[in-house]
């Protein structure tokens, strides 16, 4: 059994939107909603009547009517009509909560001033670059693509470019030219912004002259690099002809966004989301399950190239002030972002497990705040930690997430109504169908399984772009079983309904909560003519800390040296991140592959993780019996 570490009172509970929606289906639906697995249950069996009851709870602001809220596909999940016919813009209902009584923005940079932004200004901003875009030809369909750190101005960009319905894709900094190169390249972009430079724990580094050579390998662009801070950034922002902030209404299926899969299979997918799916999964997941409330202050420490940058912008949605720190969590000091939260009074705090993890050694309770909660995303919480944080803040309730850059957002996640256990999500959100499967596909609860969707989400992706025919969407999700989504996660359904989520059941290597694809590392290690060939795991710990080993097969005569090391680990970090070095290289005999050609990268890190080899694959379809021995003898 899990401890119990924190339960709503009865005031937490009835404040909470959650209870008030389920309220709101009581007496519209006229139905018996008891409790929370009611709740869900209606959701899951009703998809129709839930999604079309959170589009009227939240007022949601149609231009043209829907004709039906949903249709499936002949194709099952891939092209399931959402509010056909509807027609709507996300920006708008950003822009529906200004307001004097609060700062949309608060923003804290390494050694810098902390920056409150009004309302108003950053409308006038938002304004300004509209006018640019559509002075520059952009038109709704076009995409803007940008290399940002977590800003005003990235927020703001993002709000202009959906305002005309233009479609956004972003970057961080810290992604190496390829890796950025590999993603904007596949959506053909017209505008390309981009920070000149950026700060990380008191380190300056220098973007501008890798932006330009980025700028000139895409083709598309109608114009050069547009550096944030610099004359025509400042030039554009400073015009105000006086003309009110417009919105576009787009159909509902319409890309609000193009966000991209870590890339383990080859170049990373770029992944399409709509408008209006994205809008009623924000609505739900931030207002409903992490009970962020109007006046409120949100913030999720993340970089505008983890989704989390964009579920984050959509607490403007229900009324919250966003605040934003930038640049690293432990300078100039270890607590440094604790003390900007305390500062400034943030009720709902996020950041990736990792950070509480590493953060276990202090003592938190000198701020002498308590957050209203502290939410947890990128990989497992251990129990721990749990506990840990919950010591630290008594009245904070813990929120762990789990999702991903498929849907934009999490669908095991928080409850203002139900008790916090360790090392447990708390529930399935409204809406999510998911069970765990065992190996014959068969749903299981008290044992671990896979993650699987078995009805879909109007966050789920709308397509990848260019993938004609839905080929690679079909084989990312839908492949092992047919007609239903397969996530790529362990989990477990524990006896009072939490999930236990234990990591990636795939290849994707998991490092500090972002995601990497193993094609990423191939791609430079092909690069080494020393090197024959190479495999790359990530291995999950109980304390909830992971390692990552690269394996690598070098050539007859050759030998792996710390010279070697040392000239891998550096093209790794210059072409892609620092989250791409492994923690050790370690030279093998052969790599295993089976008869199909498929690396085993999964049944590596099975075995290291202590499964059996007769659990961990079938040795009838190795190429070599001999291959795995290696890693047999390592334990």
């Amino acid at each position: 059994m899990s401890n119990l570490l924190w339960e709503p009172s009865i005031a937490y509970q009835e404040e909470s939107s959650l209870h008030q929606f389920k309220e709101f289906v009581t007496n519209k639906r006229q139905l018996s909603m008891d409790s929370y697995p009611v709740l869900w249950d209606w959701s899951v069996s009703h998809l129709d009547e839930f999604w079309e009851d959170i589009a009227l709870f939240f007022n949601v602001i149609f231009h043209h009517p829907y004709q039906r809220v949903f249709e499936t596909s002949t194709q099952g999940f891939i092209g399931s009509k959402w509010f056909e016919g509807a027609t709507l813009n996300y920006a708008e209902h950003i822009f529906r909560q200004s307001t004097i009584d609060r700062p949309a923005l608060l923003f804290q940079e390494e050694n810098k001033p902390v920056q409150v932004i009004s309302w108003k200004e950053l409308e006038v901003i938002v304004k300004s670059l509209q006018e640019y875009l559509i002075g520059q030809g952009i038109q709704q369909g076009d995409r803007v693509v940008a290399v940002l750190k977590n800003s005003p101005a990235s927020i703001a960009l993002f709000l202009a470019v959906n305002s005309i319905g233009a479609i956004w894709s972003c970057c961080s900094p810290d992604f190496g030219a390829t890796s950025i190169s590999e993603r904007f390249a596949q959506v053909t972009p017209k505008l390309l912004f981009a920070d000149a430079a950026y700060t990380y724990n008191g380190k300056w580094f220098d973007l501008k002259d890798s932006m330009i050579d980025l700028a000139s390998n895409l083709e598309s662009l109608v114009g050069d690099v547009i550096f944030v801070g610099e004359q025509i950034w400042e030039d554009i922002i400073s015009q105000d002809t006086g003309s009110p902030l417009q919105f576009t209404a787009v159909p509902f299926d319409h890309p609000i966004w193009i966000l991209y899969s870590s890339g383990t299979t080859g170049k990373p997918k770029a992944i399409t989301h709509s408008c209006g799916g994205i809008l009623l999964e924000h609505f739900k997941a931030l207002a409903l399950h992490q009970n962020v409330q109007e006046g409120e202050r949100f913030i999720w420490y993340a970089t505008t190239g983890w989704m989390m940058w964009n579920y984050a912008l959509s607490s403007l949605l229900v009324g919250a002030t966003l605040c934003i720190y930038e640049g690293s969590l432990v300078y100039p000091e270890k607590l440094s972002f604790w003390n900007f939260i305390a500062e400034h009074q943030i009720d709902h705090v996020g950041a990736g497990a990792a950070y509480y993890i590493a953060n276990q050694q202090f003592e938190l309770t000198k701020p002498r705040y308590q957050p209203k909660t502290i939410g947890s995303t990128g990989s497992p919480l251990p129990p721990q930690t749990f506990s840990w944080l919950q010591k630290q803040f008594p009245q904070a309730q813990i929120i762990s997430l789990s999702g991903g850059t498929d849907v934009c957002s999490a669908f095991l996640s928080g409850n203002p109504l139900l008790p916090v256990y360790a090392g447990e999500i708390q529930c399935l959100t409204l809406g999510s169908k998911i069970e765990a499967y065992n190996e014959n596909g068969e749903s299981v609860k008290n044992e671990v399984g896979e993650l699987v969707i078995t009805l879909p989400m109007p966050s789920m992706p709308i397509y990848f772009w260019n993938d004609h025919h839905n080929i690679q969407y079909q084989a990312s999700y839908f492949d092992k079983y047919p007609g239903v989504w397969c996530h790529g996660d362990w989990i477990k359904f524990t006896e009072h309904d939490g999930i236990i989520v234990y990591g990636r059941s795939d290849a994707t290597l998991n490092r500090g909560g972002v995601r990497i694809g193993t094609a990423e590392i191939y791609n430079i290690l092909n690069t080494f003519s020393e090197v024959a060939d190479s495999l790359i795991i990530c291995l999950d710990q109980e304390d909830g800390t992971s390692t990552m080993p690269l394996y690598v097969q070098m050539r007859d005569g050759v030998s792996l040296n710390d010279e070697l090391k040392a000239a891998i680990k550096l093209k790794l970090r210059k072409s892609y991140s620092p989250r791409h070095v492994p923690d050790d290289i370690i030279a093998v005999p052969t790599i295993p592959y089976t008869l199909s050609g498929k690396k085993l990268e999964i049944p590596v890190k099975k075995i290291m993780m202590g499964t059996p080899l007769e659990k961990a694959v079938s040795v009838a379809v190795l190429k070599d019996p001999k291959s795995l021995d290696f890693w047999l003898k390592s334990l």
